[in-house]
């Protein structure tokens, strides 16, 4: 099978230029590969046993290495304060709206069923089960960051090694940033993310560079080869009022495939993937085929 792909990358030496090539490759088709594991975590500054939902939740990642993905979602006015850091934004809501039962902290994992308590046996239990299943489609990708310009240059390629049960899947790509210091509430039961006498919030909902419930990709059969390219700037700031700088060394890209769309949300993920983070002036990594 042959493919082209578009690459872009900055020169480091002379970061107000970019450059595009384009490549033609064969390359076998892929294997089949497990499905990976997407935790939207509802949590809130305010929220007293949420640090034990981020625990509990950290133990299984850790269990599990590029296979469990965990995001934060900071939604609930009442326990999401707006003073600083103010981690609120508006997608969040609407995942919330979509998912959440009606308490935090919650957790959905893969859009599947009603939402969990994240120390809950039933949490750990779900995760194993998604783990076992073959995945319908193989994520990979990267993105290229020109630091001077703030731009990113998204890349994402979708492999379907089997056929969805929908002619049409939705592909969503989040940005999530890392070592947020501020303020949490019940921060002793999680010590390892004190820092200083404050909190380092991890893996927190930032922005949503596809529509709110993902880009339409198709065809969705078996040997589908289905490349995607985004051009978003990364905002300096996010968050009003008291937003938070987004840091360029501390921020990174999931992607993943939901099956269908139910009413607005979409639902549920196929599988997910981290993107790999390209710096100024490397030459962005050929897929493995």
């Amino acid at each position: 099978t042959t493919a082209k792909i578009k690459y872009t990358f900055y020169d480091k030496n002379n970061p107000s230029e970019k450059y595009t090539f384009n490549v033609n490759f064969k390359y076998d088709t892929p294997q089949q590969q497990y499905r990976n594991v997407l935790i939207e975590e509802f949590t809130g500054r305010d929220c007293s046993s949420c640090t034990m939902g981020h625990n509990a939740l950290n133990d299984i990642s850790n269990s599990n290495p590029g296979k469990v993905f965990i995001v934060n979602v900071h939604t609930q006015d009442r326990l999401s304060p707006t003073s600083y850091p103010n981690l609120n934004i508006d997608v969040s809501t609407s995942y919330y709206n979509a998912f959440n039962n009606g308490y935090i902290p919650s957790v959905m994992l893969n859009r599947l069923g009603e939402s969990v308590h994240p120390a809950d046996y039933e949490c750990s239990n779900l995760v194993s089960q998604q783990l076992s299943q073959l995945a319908e489609v193989n994520i990979d990708g990267n993105v290229v960051i020109n630091s001077n310009t703030r731009v990113a240059e998204i890349t994402v390629e979708l492999d379907y090694t089997s056929s969805s049960a929908y002619n049409t899947n939705y592909l969503t790509i989040m940005m999530l940033q890392d070592n947020i210091i501020g303020s949490q509430s019940g921060s002793s039961f999680n010590p390892e993310q004190i820092v200083d006498g404050q909190y380092c919030h991890m893996h927190v909902l930032r922005d949503v560079i596809t529509p709110t419930w993902g880009d339409a990709v198709s065809p969705t059969i078996a040997g589908s080869h289905i490349v995607k390219t985004y051009t978003y700037e990364i905002p300096e700031i996010i968050g009003d009022p008291n937003g938070v700088e987004v840091d360029l060394d501390n921020i990174y890209f999931l992607a993943f495939v939901t099956e269908k769309q139910l009413g607005t949300a979409t639902c549920p993920v196929l599988n997910v993937d981290k993107l790999k983070n390209v710096t100024d002036g490397e030459t962005p990594e050929l897929p493995h085929y």
